[in-house]
């Protein structure tokens, strides 16, 4: 098959950056043909307040690049991973304007959370679920801290839950977990458009012998991974194992 690959990719690399390249390549080894279409957010900061949002519910740059990118490499389907902000809903119209078929990965919560996390202060949140407006997350900030930032992100969602868009120019979403997929009916998406696909390993490196004698973390520094949980269990643990961590994100300073 003809796949085009979609992503945005953040400002710290993370799991989805992983996921975009791995699966682009597992699909090439099985013989299908794999373009790529990307974009990366340190664009964000040339962007004014009112241009980002505008770009966040609909880019219409975009939208005509990637059109332009199917009808050069004919995909027949096409598979967004990340949109947000830059690629916007936009990109789904454009793929299906020139044939192809739509597949979404919900990476996050992003659709029903404005925070894409659900979790807050500390603990499991799930008041915005299934809202036709996500309005507690905007009171809370629960995007980047910010209440104009998070009705930004709950605009979107609720605008296009409005247009339809959730239900009708999305062929079928893929869920890393049935527990997210679960979810993502509790907030109104069709059960027969989400389907439940795990992550994987590309190379299988087998059963380790087990003498490093450490432990290890790898994965984004951030408040919602329970850096600061796995940080005081270590430190009270009875025998004392040293940690290794790998990755970078908000909590790369924390001692």
């Amino acid at each position: 098959m003809r796949i085009l690959l979609v992503h945005n990719f953040y400002q710290w690399a993370g799991g989805e950056d992983q996921v975009f390249a791995a699966e682009g390549e597992l699909l090439e080894r099985h013989g299908h043909t794999v373009s790529r279409y990307s974009v990366h957010n340190e664009q964000v900061a040339r962007l004014g307040t009112v241009d980002l949002a505008r770009k966040t519910l609909w880019n219409s740059s975009i939208h005509e690049e990637i059109r332009a990118a199917c009808r050069e490499h004919a995909p027949q389907i096409v598979h967004f991973h990340n949109t947000f902000p830059l690629v916007s809903p936009a990109g789904y119209y454009a793929a299906r304007k020139e044939g192809a078929a739509v597949v979404q990965t919900l990476h996050n919560y992003r659709l029903i959370c404005p925070g894409a996390t659900l979790y807050r202060s500390g603990a499991i949140c799930e008041q915005c679920v299934g809202r036709s407006f996500a309005w507690p997350g905007v009171v809370h900030g629960c995007y980047r801290d910010s209440r104009s930032a998070t009705a930004g992100a709950a605009v979107l969602a609720a605008g296009h839950r409005l247009a339809g868009t959730w239900n009708r120019a999305v062929d079928r979403y893929i869920a890393p977990s049935e527990f997210l997929r679960q979810k993502y009916i509790e907030g109104g998406f069709h059960p027969e458009k989400v389907v439940h696909k795990p992550n994987f390993v590309p190379a299988d490196p087998g059963v380790g012998e087990h003498r490093g004698g450490y432990g290890l973390y790898v994965g984004r520094l951030a408040e919602e991974k329970g850096i600061r949980l796995l940080l005081r269990a270590c430190a009270e643990a009875k025998t004392k194992v040293p940690l290794k961590m790998v990755g970078d994100g908000p909590l790369a300073s924390l001692p």
